[in-house]
């Protein structure tokens, strides 16, 4: 007969595709990032999701590396307002790749 167990208590040997069941009021709390780091983040966030061509900051990633701009400016149509948000100040890509 099968033992039954709470599945916070099971504990999987390490395997590519199944992971660590972990019990949640043993775990500790996250380290708050500083500020400079939340800066780091929100510029490299903005970079991903900002087109180059019409400077248009959208609410996802962008293709950049394939496409180079939005969906609209890559096919010629005006997007819909709300996909995107619209910013005051022009922001510069400084991405390594």
């Amino acid at each position: 007969m099968p033992t039954v167990c709470d599945p916070s208590e099971l504990v999987l040997p390490r395997h590519p595709t199944r992971g660590f069941l972990l019990r949640v009021d043993l775990a500790r709390p996250k380290r708050v990032p500083t500020l400079a780091q939340e800066l780091a983040l929100d510029r490299a966030t903005a970079a991903r999701s900002t087109c180059p061509k019409c400077s248009r900051r959208y609410f996802y990633c962008l293709p950049l590396r394939t496409v180079g701009c939005c969906d609209p400016c890559a096919r010629g149509y005006e997007p819909t307002p709300g996909t995107y948000v619209l910013t005051t100040s022009p922001f510069t890509h400084r991405l390594a790749a």
